[in-house]
């Protein structure tokens, strides 16, 4: 697996935009803001869904109305996070491909679209006086320990 990913860490190093990432001073700092954005939307939201879930924050709201009112901010966040997250691993494709913490952190966001669409197919259906089913709860739980280890490791990519 590393030989595969080492070879295409050599192969990003000869596309244009990773000449453009390490050439314009800008590039980097501005990539790496779209992508805090798209971070926020998305863990936010995410924590929305789980505290109404877990504790009933915002129970004005069913669980499955809360879903569709954030399923756009997460699926719009998510699109924001791959593409700058692409341009990313441009911009320094050694160093984010070989890194264990970045393979982490992927096999960890892959888990954490599962259990999200796992959490948000249970609660569509809830209405605002059903009860929360105990593996809704768990998922929800779940998903903000995966978000928050998510984050932890992109942070600390930039230290290892």
């Amino acid at each position: 697996m590393n030989q595969w990913l080492s070879a295409l860490a050599d192969w990003l190093q000869t596309v244009s935009l990773h000449g453009t990432m390490q050439t314009v001073e800008w590039m980097v700092p501005a990539v790496q803001t779209i992508h805090i954005l798209g971070i926020a939307a998305v863990f936010s939201s995410s924590l929305v869904l789980s505290l109404r879930v877990l504790a009933g924050v915002g129970a004005d709201w069913s669980p499955g109305r809360w879903q569709q009112r954030l399923n756009g901010w997460i699926i719009v966040g998510m699109i924001v996070l791959l593409l700058s997250g692409i341009m990313m691993i441009v911009g320094e494709p050694a160093r984010s491909l070989l890194n264990t913490l970045f393979q982490t952190k992927m096999v960890l966001l892959l888990v954490a679209l599962v259990v999200l669409s796992l959490l948000a197919r249970q609660v569509r259906q809830l209405d605002a006086q059903m009860p929360i089913p105990a593996s809704a709860r768990l998922l929800a739980a779940v998903l903000l320990v995966l978000w928050l280890v998510i984050i932890a490791c992109g942070r600390w990519i930039a230290y290892s």
